[in-house]
């Protein structure tokens, strides 16, 4: 296996890192507007921070994977 450049991929990367972590914290705040607009949680911070943690780590675990996986698969400087 050769040697993975992390910084060199973060580099190249940083747009679409920054695209996925934009993603990841929309989509966890669609979420939970939808959530508080139909009831199903309040708008106490209590209600709502659990739900959004849950959210944004679900989210951004995928996306993780996903840059791994690119990085894993990207060519590599022998």
């Amino acid at each position: 296996m050769g040697v993975i450049d992390v910084d060199s991929f973060v580099k190249n990367n940083q747009d679409q890192i920054c695209n996925l972590v934009n993603a990841a914290l929309n989509r966890a705040g669609d979420i939970i507007q939808k959530k508080v607009s139909s009831g199903e949680v309040g708008p106490s911070l209590q209600e709502i921070m659990p739900l959004l943690l849950y959210e944004l780590l679900v989210t951004h675990t995928v996306s993780t994977l996903t840059l791994v996986a690119d990085m894993v698969n990207s060519p590599k400087d022998n």
